[in-house]
C-alpha cells in the first residue's frame, strides 16, 4: 500500500477537484429499488467479454488490450447513447454507472499506453465523457453520481487503474446480481492486505487503505451521502468507520479491532494495475 515516489501522492489541487465534483452537476434521478427483480434492462455482455479476456487476478493486460481499444470505444458509445434514468430498477442504474467508471478509467490508459500510472495522462480524472446522455468525468461520476445512490460499497467496487484501488474483476456488474457483487467487492477489498486492511501484530497496528479515510464518512453515515461533510468523518473517527465495516472484515481483523489497536492510514499506491509490470516483477523474483 506504499507509493513508490513523491510524484504519486495526491496533490491538493486534485483533492479540491474531487470535492468540487462532489457538489457539481445534477445527480441522477433514481428509480425504485427492486433488489434485482426487474434489473438487467441494459446488457453489458461486450464489456464482460473484454474484461474476461484481458483481466486476471485484478491486473489488466493493457499491452494486448490496446489492440482492441476500438471495442472499448464501441461500448462507451452505447453508454453515451443510453439514458439510465429510464431504467426501472436502481440496481440496474448503479451497475450502469459502475461499469462506466471502470471502462472510462481503462480507456484513459489505453489511449496513452504505456504508462506507469494513470496520473501520467494529463487530466485523466477530469476529462469529460458522454455517459447517459450527459458529459461527466471520472471525478464527477465518483463524487456526484455514484455517491448519490447512498451505498458506500461503491468506493470498493470501482477501479481507477491504480493498484491502491479495488481490484477490477473479469466481469461487468449487472443489476440482477448487483447486491451480491457489491458485498463480494467489499469483502474482497478489505481482505486484501495490499489494498484494504493489514494487521501488524508486532506493533498492534491496523494499517488501513486511505480510501477508508477519504470516504469513511460514507460508511459511517450512508444516509448523508452524498453530502460533502461526510468527507471529514473518515479522518476524524477511523475506529467508528472500521466498526461499521465489521460485517465485511476478515475474522483476524475483527479480532484485532476488538482489542483497541492503533490505526494507521497507508499511502495510496498509484502505480498502474498492469499485468505486464506484475509479470516482470515475478520474473525478477524467480
Amino acid at each position: 500500500m506504499r507509493v513508490r515516489s513523491q510524484a504519486q501522492r495526491i496533490p491538493v489541487v486534485e483533492g479540491f477537484a474531487w470535492a468540487t465534483a462532489a457538489l457539481a452537476g445534477r445527480r441522477p434521478r433514481l428509480g425504485p429499488l427492486r433488489a434485482g427483480v426487474a434489473a438487467g434492462r441494459f446488457q453489458h455482455s461486450e464489456w464482460t467479454a473484454l474484461l474476461g479476456r484481458f483481466v486476471q487476478d485484478g491486473a489488466v493486460d493493457y499491452h494486448n488490450m490496446v489492440r482492441v481499444r476500438r471495442l472499448v470505444e464501441v461500448y462507451l458509445q452505447r453508454l453515451a447513447d443510453t439514458d439510465p434514468e429510464t431504467f426501472i430498477d436502481t440496481d440496474d442504474q448503479l451497475a450502469f454507472y459502475l461499469n462506466a467508471f471502470n471502462a472510462i478509467a481503462i480507456h484513459q490508459v489505453l489511449i496513452a499506453y504505456p504508462l506507469a500510472t494513470i496520473r501520467e495522462q494529463p487530466s485523466a480524472l477530469l476529462r469529460s465523457y458522454p455517459v447517459g446522455r450527459r458529459n461527466v468525468s471520472l471525478h464527477t461520476l465518483h463524487g456526484n453520481i455514484l455517491r448519490a445512490f447512498g451505498d458506500p460499497r461503491v468506493h470498493l467496487a470501482i477501479c481507477n487503474t491504480a493498484r491502491g484501488s479495488a481490484a477490477i474483476m473479469p466481469y461487468a456488474y449487472t443489476g440482477a446480481t448487483l447486491q451480491t457483487e457489491l458485498d463480494a467487492a467489499a469483502r474482497r477489498f478489505l481482505a486484501d492486505e495490499a489494498r484494504g486492511v493489514r494487521w501488524e501484530a508486532a506493533t498492534r497496528t491496523l494499517v488501513v487503505s486511505p480510501i477508508l479515510a477519504w470516504f469513511g464518512g460514507d460508511f459511517a453515515r450512508p444516509y448523508a451521502m452524498p453530502q460533502a461533510s461526510n468527507l471529514l468523518v473518515g479522518w476524524a473517527d477511523r475506529r467508528r468507520v472500521l466498526q461499521v465495516l465489521m460485517p465485511w472484515l476478515p475474522p483476524p481483523v475483527q479480532a484485532a479491532l476488538s482489542n483497541d489497536p492503533r490505526i494507521k492510514v497507508a499511502r495510496f499506491d498509484w502505480s498502474l494495475n498492469d499485468r505486464d509490470s506484475r509479470e516482470s516483477a515475478r520474473a525478477l523474483l524467480a
